[in-house]
């Protein structure tokens, strides 16, 4: 029997950094990666140059059927400490917008960062291991791999979400969970795009590509943000932020020009109206949205034909549509495209301050695997760093 204080099952950003975190402290530490490398995800991350924080990161940009949860930890380990460990590692990075930080160079540092503290710690990084069974025992957790046992008197569920399968994820994490008898908030992909109905498809056919800021909202939620056309739906950071809110069966509402109001935009019309159909607005707005997509705005039964022919009830109809464009999805893009999940197990069975599991002591769960969801924009890992910290003091 291999025995450590603390086995860790998942190698990615949570599981390496609760595991260096904990091996500082003193403590023999083993980490199971089921994948022939660590932190695949982060190589993928920000487009290859990994999104490693926000520097605005607060409760308020994650979604949790447990809002307070999220409070402790962050409060504790901040966007200001994992940004202090990039600079000691001399690590190039800059602010795209709003806070979020990437990488200058490739996401492969912030792993490298993450492998190089765990080694050094002492703490024992063990690749290709395909968990076949957790056993819990006298206040002992056995980890069975293949024909090694291993055992620890603390275990950290650090396996991640469902997103990505292609990179290896797993459902472990609520294996684990449902064998004691953790309560599970349905999973569902998240940071994700959402899939037009066939009647949609047709309308927007042939404009994959095409992208510029909106506004959208989905019942009392709404962001102004850039959106993309694609050739099953609508994607781009607004639409990825929207998939958070919304549940099958709810409608998307775009509006296409965010700095107008409606009867701004229907005064518009009528001047444009009595120019002929050719002044300022419409120019305006061929430049504001591209032409085609303009036009596909415009493809309704109210409000067909030139500007210029129109009644005004059809202008109306027009301005109307302009700013609240509707369809409702009938699905998201699925885990294969999904930045990370939503739901997971639920984070009244934890301690916010320490993540471990009040029914089972010893037994920790941090990262994504647990129901709490950030916003696009660095706050997912930002909650992976934060929830390993909590962990890794304790363990």
């Amino acid at each position: 029997m291999n025995t450590y204080d603390v086995i860790v099952l998942g190698g990615g950003a949570a599981g390496l950094f609760c595991a260096f975190e904990a091996a500082t402290r003193g403590r023999k530490v083993l980490v199971l990666e089921q994948g022939h490398r660590p932190g695949p995800k982060i190589l993928v991350s920000g487009g290859g140059r990994c999104n490693f924080t926000n520097l605005y990161a607060k409760p308020s940009n994650y979604y949790c059927s447990n809002p307070d949860f999220v409070n402790n930890a962050l409060s504790q380990f901040k966007p200001k400490h994992f940004i202090a460990l990039v600079k000691d590692r001399r690590i190039p990075y800059h602010e795209k917008k709003d806070g979020q930080l990437f990488c200058d160079k490739s996401a492969k540092d912030i792993i490298d960062l993450l492998v190089h503290r765990t080694e050094a710690s002492g703490a024992k990084l063990l690749l290709n291991q395909k968990i076949q069974n957790v056993a819990h025992s006298n206040g002992l957790f056995t980890v069975q791999v293949k024909d090694q046992a291993y055992q620890a008197s603390r275990l950290v569920i650090a396996t991640g979400g469902l997103s990505w399968p292609q990179l290896g994820a797993s459902d472990l994490g609520f294996k684990i969970a449902q064998q004691f008898g953790l309560k599970i908030i349905e999973p569902s992909p998240a940071l994700v795009g959402l899939a037009f109905p066939e009647k949609e498809m047709i309308r927007f056919k042939d404009l994959a590509g095409i992208h510029l800021r909106v506004g959208v909202s989905c019942g009392d939620w709404k962001m102004e943000e850039d959106i993309m056309i694609t050739h099953k739906g609508l994607s781009g950071p607004v639409i990825l932020n929207a998939s958070l809110v919304w549940e099958p069966g709810h409608e998307i509402v775009v509006n296409w020009v965010p700095e107008l109001t409606v009867e701004e935009t229907f005064q518009q019309l009528k001047k444009d109206k009595s120019s002929g159909g050719r002044g300022e607005f419409r120019v305006w707005f061929s430049e504001r949205i591209p032409r085609r997509l303009a036009e596909r705005i415009a493809w309704n039964a109210e409000a067909r034909g030139p500007w210029a022919e129109l009644s005004n009830e059809r202008l109306l109809a027009l301005a109307k549509d302009i700013h609240a464009y509707s369809f409702i999805p009938t699905e998201t893009f699925g885990y294969r495209q999904a930045e990370v999940m939503k739901g997971g197990v639920d984070t009244k069975e934890f301690s916010s301050q320490t993540m471990e599991c009040l029914k089972v002591p010893g037994l920790f769960f941090i990262g994504e695997i647990l129901d709490v969801t950030g916003q696009l924009g660095g706050f997912n890992f930002q909650w992976a760093w934060s929830s390993a910290w909590a962990a890794g003091q304790v363990v």
